[in-house]
């Protein structure tokens, strides 16, 4: 039996686009990030393209790009997330939660 694949929620591919934002401004390859996530170049890149991102993931991309995720911010994803797949509707607070983490490079101060 095939694997359907699933269609990335707008928020996912959001978040992938910043992540990859910040790592171009700052010179970084897939790989560099990869290596400090324990995982392939591919693997590391389907994020950036939208798959979802663990939230253990996502707070060691945050140290690596200088943008540390805080505690809080985890929680407010985690809720959103959780919700999501209990209603099936997607959360577009999510966009918001991963425009505020990982700002675009140009309209940092």
């Amino acid at each position: 039996m095939k694997k359907v694949k699933r269609t990335p929620f707008e928020h996912e591919i959001v978040l992938g686009k910043n992540i990859w934002r910040i790592r171009d401004h700052l010179g970084l390859g897939p790989r560099d990030i990869g290596k400090k996530l324990k995982m392939t170049e591919k693997q590391y890149l389907q994020m950036e393209r939208g798959a979802l991102v663990p939230l253990p993931k996502l707070e060691i991309i945050g140290k690596v790009l200088g943008h540390p995720v805080q505690k809080r911010d985890i929680r407010r994803i985690s809720f959103k997330r959780k919700l999501e797949m209990e209603t099936g509707v997607e959360q577009v607070e999510l966009i918001d939660i991963y425009n505020e983490i990982f700002p675009h490079p140009e309209v940092e101060d």
